[in-house]
């Protein structure tokens, strides 16, 4: 994760991307402690940068609306599209125009000025964009009475490529939406979040019939094994951001490599074994019970360490055997 130097408004990121610090913004990755996002009845808002090829909108609307119609309306949300092919020049009028869109819907209802704003979204959006980095991420914006969720999309052509049966941006969408409505539930781990925003981007395009549930989960689970010899586990993957170098190095291959697994596992170690079930029971109860004691219900077990003991006996088995469990996951 990147940091940059000053900001003048107070947005909160969530586990993925870039964004500025100030002394009144809380920078967090792991959940907030309160559910921020509420259900909602409409789609989420798009603003896009007009000179940006319409067909990446499309794909991440995509994407998102595959994650929306699974797992629910939350937010408010608003998706921020924007990017620049083959390093050339943005049209200074679409430039201008995406600064005052957002400027005026970030400053609606705050003492916020557009002043503030505008050096506050050239340096977050933009010079990103000019950049030619591809970034995802959500973030969320708490000064009004109720918080707004962003999820923000720069550069996305960079992820994509022609062989991919999915393209690349349509799992964005579904990953960072994933994490709208697992913000509607309250505290999460870091390893459960972003494990199980990368098990939704295989689980739905596998309910579409699209690829097979193992098609990128196998290949993750090589890259989470790849960590064994360290000693580090998911339960040192709880918090991102209290996490030491020394583990917060190795995040990618906890929280979204292992993550995944282990929100495959929990599934799979419920009664019946059901996605939807954890998907309309487990989140609503860690509302009410707080993940740990959630957790322990769930699976009816003693607390999460027995989970974390279970799950690395898991880990330990041949790759034939793991990879079995995903057949026997149900809708």
């Amino acid at each position: 994760m990147k940091r940059r130097s000053a900001c003048l408004l107070t947005t909160t990121l969530l586990l993925i991307g870039c964004v500025s610090c100030t002394e009144d913004e809380r920078t967090e990755r792991s959940s907030p402690k309160q559910p921020p996002f509420i259900q909602v009845e409409g789609p989420p808002t798009y603003h896009v940068l007009r000179s940006y090829d319409p067909k990446w909108q499309a794909y991440i609307r995509e994407g998102i609306e595959m994650a929306r119609g699974y797992w629910g309306s939350y937010g408010p949300t608003h998706v921020w599209i924007g990017g620049r092919e083959e390093s050339r020049p943005l049209d200074e009028g679409a430039k201008d125009a995406f600064v005052a869109e957002y400027c005026g819907w970030r400053t609606t209802g705050t003492e916020r000025t557009l002043e503030e704003c505008r050096p506050y979204v050239t340096e977050r959006f933009i010079d990103v964009i000019e950049s030619d980095q591809p970034e995802a991420y959500l973030s969320w914006v708490d000064e009004k009475t109720q918080p707004e969720a962003e999820l923000v999309f720069l550069n996305v052509h960079q992820w994509y490529h022609e062989e991919d049966g999915v393209p690349d941006p349509v799992l964005r969408g579904i990953h960072e939406y994933t994490h709208v409505f697992q913000m509607g539930f309250g505290t999460m781990p870091t390893w459960m979040m972003e494990g199980g925003a990368v098990f939704a981007e295989s689980w739905l395009v596998h309910l579409q019939g699209r690829r097979p549930l193992a098609f990128n989960l196998s290949r993750i689970m090589q890259r989470a094994r790849s960590i064994r010899d360290t000693g580090l586990t998911i339960a040192d993957m709880e918090d991102i951001d209290s996490a030491s170098e020394d583990v917060a190095k190795y995040h990618m291959q906890l929280a979204y490599d292992s993550g995944a697994w282990a929100v495959a596992y929990l599934i799979h170690r419920s009664p019946d074994r059901s996605v939807s079930r954890y998907r309309d029971v487990f989140h609503p109860m860690v509302t009410e019970l707080g993940w740990e004691q959630a957790l322990s219900s769930y699976l009816d077990i003693e607390d999460k360490q027995a989970f974390y003991d279970e799950f690395e006996r898991f880990m330990d088995r041949p790759r034939a055997e793991q990879v079995k469990i995903l057949d026997e996951l149900k809708p």
